[in-house]
């Protein structure tokens, strides 16, 4: 009975799945005869045949765990079948012959393998048959250029690739200014198909050496059929490119190259490692004197900077990242490996440039790489790296004459598109963690250049661009928030697009000089902004001291706590540049830091004023505090609040100021420097004057109220430095209004933590002034009661009589 049940249920299992291999079969059917009812674009049809391919590759991995995998093997071939139908309907008709006849010999290599179930040799047909169709477009696209019909080459042109995003590559798209230019006749239609000829070549030969590089990374993990589907894949950009490199190269190199591929080919599918690398290597090398496109002498002077930019912050990152054989900084550390495979990449297009200028040079530069690689890999000791790098760098300023400066705004924007880059891939593979470190990475270096050059030129901007970063703007969620929600990789992809726009935007706009005069109001502005706040604060207090007569050494502490703080911050610029590194990161946590330590002691001042005045009192106090003035614990206070206040500003003014000095003559930034600072003495004295003029109850309503406020604007700025430190999320509140009048003179952001900080900070300061205020009614209502015989009626007098005083 046991045995008959069980086989019911193998035959009940294998009609299931027939009748699911049978409405398979209908719905490709069905679409199919849709695809022929109404044709769709070229690049649409060949995604569609495309992810046809990508499924029948699903079913036969399914096939491995199936109970009967003929079911899987025949739906893969259902699937491929549609994809043929597709072709034959949508793109066969026009087709070149060459084209034609590989995408019709893939899809019939692909079929027979997934009949026999090999998955290893349909994922090299899936690489050959994708790559055809880019052929086949290529080709198609040029003739309808040059046949005077613009609109058919623009069609096919959507049926493409393009090299890997970043700013390595052409910020623009070549090929479609081209189109666009022709079909206004503003070019001629052999220019246009010369300049889409040549970004097309650019681009594939781009894929080809990625294509190696993954095939070789595949390898070393063991996975066949990526090992197959790269391999084929890279044959077909090699196809595509061929012609070119017969007459760029020679004959017998090209051919000697197309039997490297048929060799790769036969070591992928037999899964033979070590011939796929030994292949690997050697198309790699017999590819290092072809240039798909020759560079003009800006371009080369263009990606020669990137090249030393890039070798450059191997080290730059590294050395924070690893020590002693161990990694310290992880995003650190794999950032020098990113840095390393960018400039490898770089170095390979200039190739054929640098071995024209020195072919010895150009040998060891590719070693130098090679033995950074292997040094990283191994957690080597940043002393060794840092040789390869300096030697690395030397080979590219003699032989490019070039050099770049890891801190100018270019080179910024450069580092930003990368790591951006490499935050959408940690998205795509669904590597949420990693994408929010390189986040936080891409925003450091914007903090550290563009945006101190942007703040007091185009706060708007910059306040945009840090929004578009952290919680949002505009309504619109940023890339914090989206990559804590783990948002689809389309919708990341997508702000990530709008924060390009929004960088290239500052690009442009820093690219442009600033005058004498604009330097000079920047320059002032960045030291009233910065310096102001500490001013009023430190003259409130000092007005306090001189109201109440307090012996000049306690107006000593303050003045010491101060410039302790502006040695301090010269201090800490001093050794960053020199001695060790602080990151943006750090110096966000420093800021963040000091102003909530600040808002502590300010709290503390704020209420001890508010005692004084207001419940003891008053005129009493002043008698009793002639010639005593504070207690050893106050004068501590207003030193410490002395000191807080000036060094949460004075080290990001610095910072503003160097950035200043590459936009601006030094003359014109000390001139606004010495105005700036002329209008804080004013101020500074005025207040101090005015604490021997006004009524003190007056006097210190008015400066209570100031550094309440003041407390209040530093614990939303105190938050917002955390949060860009990366140590507390931002969820953006849409209706907070993003003002920057509000941030800068309240601190408000449209943040759900500095608001929950600046309420409890609020609660807070309500609660212990209204404490305050009871204990004052208390006191009053019990020296109202009556005197007892042999009272102290006369020290109720006294009291009285204070008051009326007052």
């Amino acid at each position: 009975m046991h045995c008959t049940f069980v086989h019911f249920r193998s035959r009940r299992a294998v009609s299931h799945k027939k009748i699911i291999a049978f409405v398979l079969a209908l719905i490709i059917s069905l679409s199919a005869f849709h695809v022929n009812a109404q044709s769709a674009p070229a690049w649409e049809s060949a995604r569609e045949i495309r992810d046809a391919a990508f499924q029948a590759q699903n079913e036969l991995y399914a096939a491995v765990r199936a109970d009967d995998p003929n079911v899987n093997y025949q739906n893969a071939v259902n699937l491929l079948d549609a994809a043929e139908e597709i072709y034959a309907s949508n793109l066969q008709p026009a087709f070149p012959a060459d084209a034609n006849a590989l995408v019709l010999e893939n899809l019939t290599r692909a079929k027979s393998a997934a009949l026999n179930g090999d998955a290893v040799a349909l994922a090299f047909a899936r690489g050959r048959l994708w790559t055809a169709l880019l052929q086949g477009s290529q080709t198609l696209t040029l003739s309808a250029l040059k046949a005077g019909d613009a609109a058919s080459a623009a069609e096919w042109l959507k049926l493409r690739e393009y090299r890997s995003a970043t700013r390595v590559n052409t910020v623009d798209d070549p090929s479609a200014q081209a189109l666009a230019d022709a079909e206004q006749n503003q070019r001629s239609a052999e220019s246009a198909a010369e300049i889409i000829a040549n970004d097309l070549r650019d681009s594939y030969f781009f894929r080809l050496r990625d294509s190696l590089t993954q095939i070789e990374d595949a390898a070393d993990k063991n996975f066949p059929t990526r090992v197959a589907e790269w391999a084929g894949q890279a044959a077909g950009y090699f196809s595509i490119l061929r012609d070119d490199m017969r007459e760029k190269l020679s004959a017998d190199e090209t051919a000697a190259l197309q039997d490297s591929f048929s060799v790769l080919e036969v070591a992928a599918l037999n899964q033979n490692w070590a011939d796929v690398k030994t292949q690997t290597s050697a198309v790699r090398a017999a590819l290092t004197n072809y240039q798909p496109v020759k560079l003009a002498p800006d371009e080369i002077s263009k990606r020669g900077q990137l090249l030393y930019l890039f070798t450059n912050l191997i080290y730059v990152e590294y050395k924070n990242g690893v020590r002693d054989g161990k990694i310290t900084v992880d995003i650190e550390y794999r950032e020098a490996a990113t840095f390393r495979k960018q400039a490898e990449t770089v170095f390979e297009e200039l190739r054929p440039t640098i071995a024209a200028a020195d072919p010895v040079g150009a040998e060891r530069l590719e070693a130098l790489l090679s033995e950074l690689n292997t040094t990283i890999l191994n957690y080597g000791d940043p002393s060794e790296v840092k040789n390869l790098v300096d030697e690395a760098l030397g080979i590219v300023q003699s032989t490019l004459k070039v050099s770049a400066n890891a801190d100018d705004a270019s080179a910024s924007f450069t580092i930003l598109d990368t790591l951006l880059n490499e935050m959408l891939n940690s998205v795509r593979v669904g590597n949420y963690a990693d994408a929010e470190n390189t986040r936080i990475e891409a925003y450091a270096i914007y903090e550290s250049g563009p945006e101190k050059r942007l703040a007091h030129r185009a706060p708007v901007l910059s306040r945009e661009l840090e929004g578009l970063f952290w919680e949002g703007t505009e309504g619109q969620k940023g890339l914090s928030t989206l990559i804590a929600d783990k948002a689809p990789a389309e919708e990341i992809s997508a702000t990530t697009n709008q924060l390009n726009v929004k960088l290239k935007e500052a690009n442009e706009f820093l690219s442009v000089g600033m005058s004498g005069f604009l330097a000079v109001v920047n320059s002032m502005v960045i030291i009233l902004r910065e310096g102001l706040e500490a001013v009023l604060i430190l003259g409130a207090i000092l007005g306090y001291l001189s109201a109440t007569r307090s012996p000049k050494k306690f107006s000593a502490w303050v003045y010491l706590g101060a410039a302790a703080a502006i040695a301090l911050s010269l201090l800490v610029w001093w050794a960053a540049q020199s001695l060790i590194t602080v990151t943006s990161m750090q110096r966000e946590l420093i800021e963040g830091g000091a102003s909530l330590i600040a808002v502590v002691v300010l709290f503390y001042v704020t209420n001890w004023i508010f005692e004084k005045v207001y419940v003891a009192d008053w005129i009493a106090y002043v008698k009793e505090q002639v010639g005593k003035a504070l207690g050893a614990g106050s004068a501590l206070a207003l030193a410490g609040l002395g000191f807080t206040v000036v060094f949460r500003e004075g080290f990001e003014t610095v910072l503003f100021y160097q950035a200043l000095a590459f936009d601006a003559p030094a003359s014109s930034i000390w001139l606004g420097f010495a105005i700036g600072m002329a209008i804080i003495f004013a101020v500074a004295y005025a207040i101090l004057k005015l604490s021997k003029r006004l009524p003190l109850k007056p006097f210190f309503t008015v400066t209570g109220l100031l550094l309440m406020l003041l407390a209040f604007n530093m614990t939303g700025a105190g938050i917002r430095g955390l949060q860009e430190a990366g140590l507390l999320a931002a969820h953006l509140l849409t209706w907070i209004p993003e003002n920057l009048v509000l941030m800068e003179l309240f601190g408000v952001y449209p943040t759900l933590e500095t608001t929950l900080a600046q309420i409890l900070f609020l609660f807070l300061l309500i609660a212990t002034f209204s404490y305050s205020l009871w204990r004052k009614k208390n006191a009053l209502a019990s020296t109202r009661l009556p005197s007892p015989a042999g009272g102290r009626a006369g020290d109720e007098g006294k009291i009285s009589s204070h008051a009326s005083k007052e």
